[in-house]
Formats: C-alpha cells, structure tokens, sequence
C-alpha cells in the first residue's frame, strides 16, 4: 500500500470520527464528543504534517 493511500485513509477515518462527534454532540454526551473530535483532529494534524513536509521536500 503506497504512502499516500495510507494518509488517504487516516483523512476518511477522520472524517468518521468527526461525523461520529457529531452525533454524540445530538444526543448529548458531551464526553465521547470531545473525544471522538480530538481524535479527528489528531488525525488530520498528522495528515497535515505529512503534506507540509512533502512540500517542502517538493519544493526546496
């Protein structure tokens, strides 16, 4: 499995997390909101770092 693929999927498990967030926000449980949201994020700060770093190796 190439590398971009796997970040491909960390972005679609992200998104999981996020809708999953928001569902819980619905039904009001504010803890596993502010779980799953974290979680989302941590994912996509991951995605996002990786992009910044092949930029720059793209790019010099």
């Amino acid at each position: 499995m190439a590398l971009a693929q796997v970040y491909q999927l960390k972005v679609e498990v992200a998104q999981a997390f996020y809708q999953l967030g928001v569902t819980y926000h619905a039904i009001g449980n504010a803890p596993k909101t502010c779980e799953t949201l974290r979680q989302a994020d941590r994912l996509l700060s991951e995605v996002e770092a990786v992009q910044k770093i092949e930029q720059v190796f793209r790019h010099p």
